[in-house]
C-alpha cells in the first residue's frame, strides 16, 4: 500500500533573471521537490525584483548578476538593507573570483556559477539557509 507523503514546508522563492527560459528552468527543478513546496514568482531585472519583494516578501532570492536596469550586486546591497531577513542566492554564469568577491561584500547567503547547477541540488540548497 503506497502511502503519499505531504510536502513538509512551504517556501516563497523570487527568480532573477533576463533570461526567460533559464528561469522556466529553475521553476520547474524546483517544482519537482518532494519535500520542499515553492510559491514562485519571476522578475527579469533587477527593478522589477525589488517591486516583487516589496509586495510579496518572498524567504529566498535566485538572483542573477549581469542583468538590464539594476544588476545582481546592487540588487543584493538592496536587498540586504531594506529586508535582511530575506536569503540571497546567486546564480550565475560568471565565474569571476571579482564577481564572488563583489557579491559575498554585498551579502549573498550563497553563490552557485550555472554550469554547477546539475550538481547542485537547488532545494537543499535554499532549505539550507
Amino acid at each position: 500500500m503506497g502511502e503519499t507523503h505531504a510536502k513538509q514546508r512551504v517556501m516563497r522563492v523570487l527568480i532573477v533573471d533576463d533570461d526567460p527560459l533559464f528561469r522556466l528552468g529553475v521553476a520547474a527543478a524546483l517544482a519537482d521537490d518532494d519535500q520542499l513546496e515553492f510559491i514562485l514568482s519571476e522578475a527579469g531585472d533587477g527593478e522589477a525584483a525589488l517591486t516583487l519583494i516589496a509586495s510579496e516578501d518572498p524567504a529566498v532570492v535566485l538572483l542573477d548578476l549581469n542583468m538590464p536596469r539594476l544588476d545582481g550586486h546592487a540588487v543584493t546591497r538592496l536587498v540586504k538593507e531594506r529586508w535582511p531577513h530575506v536569503r540571497v542566492i546567486v546564480l550565475t554564469g560568471s565565474d569571476s573570483a571579482e564577481d564572488r568577491r563583489r557579491a559575498e561584500q554585498a551579502g549573498v547567503d550563497a553563490f552557485v556559477e550555472k554550469r554547477q547547477l546539475g550538481e547542485t541540488q537547488l532545494s537543499a540548497l535554499i532549505a539550507s539557509i
